[in-house]
């Protein structure tokens, strides 16, 4: 069974693109195109990473959320909100003053991702002793991002990804379980994330292993740090503030790198930042790597620190982040343990943490016949060795193998290349008119105008 959910998050505005190469040559897995003078996704290669986000100009492109817009005031209403959030805000506000304002934007209950922490640190243990190591090194799936780049460029690893749920859906099945035992009818009960990123957005539309999430509707943070600022500032004086610890210290820090790593047994590695994961995982499947048993692996630096939808300095966040593990390991005392409601529900939890197991994108398949597959990668080889291989990404494809790929799947021609075009038009194959069509169609009609005098002619 293969995977065809192509639901995202990122979108682009083509009235705002520039149709600039700058998110083609950062794209992870060469998702984009130029077309007629504006970028366009190839939807069975996107990760959702946001990395395009990051360095568009002129912000054309932008994270599609179901937004506050979307919350219905009729049902019970729940935000799910991540450490992360409450890093964004300095340390003079506290946890409880930061949960109370996002409760006043509209909401019944608001109630902390992290607490599921410490389900996944109990589980793990168990997870090792199951685990099959003749396929380590076992890969976290907690960053959506990662689980869909391993989907689309690293088919060979797809069985090691560990087959459990994420934090906050542990914890969105337990605020569904407890509130039923509270009457409240499950139908009406509606669960909204504060998203750090747009990869956990389509974890919530389109889950992984999963054939529905418990995560009702998604909030870019942004939105709700803005209300929340406002609600902190014209209330200077109110000091909420927790006795008890309703977790353990360091889970706060779980989204972060480095953290989860602990809890898994034998030798773990942290990576974070896109770049890093996938030079890491070209030496994984390489065979350049061994010995490794757990790799926890984040799309974003810092982790969901660096989430694209977080306002706040990702460095900052960290730092807040570990001075609050220390105020919660404060709270801790012999008379005074961690008291986390979740883990009255463990054992129900524990017949419901596990996924289906996770496939390559069948998206990306040549032809669903297995010879012309490989006729095509065979013709595939012979184009890209006859491109210059500059991957100047002057026809649009990232790279000289992403036009091959193109044109084999005859979706480009070989005239696309520049440096072709003026080969063939030397030997004659090409007119200067059928080149500049050809750029045309790529860039966009508009794109060469300012090249051309007002009698129409190329100035020299």
């Amino acid at each position: 069974m293969k995977d065809r959910n192509y639901t995202h998050a990122i979108q682009i505005d083509t009235t705002k693109c520039i149709g600039c190469s700058h998110y083609m040559q950062v794209c992870p897995t060469q998702a984009i195109r130029i077309i007629e003078g504006h970028a366009g996704i190839m939807p069975e290669r996107c990760v959702d990473c946001g990395e395009c986000y990051r360095v568009c100009p002129v912000r054309a492109i932008y994270v599609k959320d179901d937004g506050l817009s979307f919350i219905n005031n009729d049902a019970y209403r729940i935000a799910l909100v991540p450490s992360i959030f409450i890093g964004q805000f300095p340390s003079e506000h506290t946890a409880s003053e930061i949960l109370d304002a996002v409760k006043q934007i509209g909401f019944d209950e608001v109630f902390e991702v992290e607490q599921a922490v410490d389900f996944m640190k109990k589980i793990y243990d168990t997870i090792a002793d199951e685990a099959d190591y003749s396929l380590r090194p076992i890969i976290g799936s907690f960053c959506p991002a990662i689980v869909r780049l391993i989907q689309v460029h690293y088919h060979s690893l797809t069985d090691q990804i560990l087959q459990i749920k994420a934090p906050l859906d542990i914890a969105a099945l337990y605020l569904r379980k407890s509130k039923a035992k509270e009457n409240i009818d499950p139908d009406n009960i509606q669960i909204y994330y504060i998203t750090p990123c747009a990869a956990k957005i389509v974890a919530a539309k389109a889950p992984v292993g999963e054939k529905v999430s418990p995560i009702y509707g998604t909030i870019d943070m942004k939105e709700v740090f803005n209300l929340v600022s406002k609600t902190l500032m014209e209330k200077k004086n109110s000091k909420l503030s927790k006795n008890v610890a309703n977790m353990s210290p360091d889970s706060v820090k779980w989204s972060l790198s480095g953290t989860e790593k602990q809890y898994f047994r034998g030798r773990s590695l942290a990576i974070d930042g896109m770049e890093n994961v996938v030079e890491f995982l070209d030496r994984l499947e390489s065979g350049r790597i061994s010995g490794v048993d757990f790799l926890e692996m984040r799309a974003c630096d810092q982790g969901c620190a660096g989430g694209i939808l977080c306002p706040g300095n990702r460095f900052l966040t960290v730092e807040r982040l570990e001075q609050r593990e220390k105020k919660l390991a404060s709270l801790i005392t012999t008379s005074e343990p961690v008291q986390n409601d979740l883990m009255d529900y463990d054992e129900e939890m524990e017949k419901m943490f596990k996924v289906d197991p996770v496939y390559p994108r069948d998206g990306l398949l040549l032809d669903d016949d297995l010879e012309i597959a490989l006729q095509k990668m065979e013709r595939i080889k012979k184009l890209n060795s006859y491109l210059p291989g500059f991957d100047c990404g002057a026809c649009g494809a990232p790279t000289c193998r992403s036009l091959a790929e193109d044109i084999v799947k005859k979706k480009a021609t070989i005239s696309h290349c520049v440096f072709v075009q003026r080969v063939m038009e030397k030997n004659y194959n090409l007119s200067p008119d059928q080149a500049f069509l050809t750029i045309e169609k790529i860039w966009g009609k508009d794109r060469l105008k300012k090249y051309q005098q007002a009698n129409g002619k190329t100035e020299s």
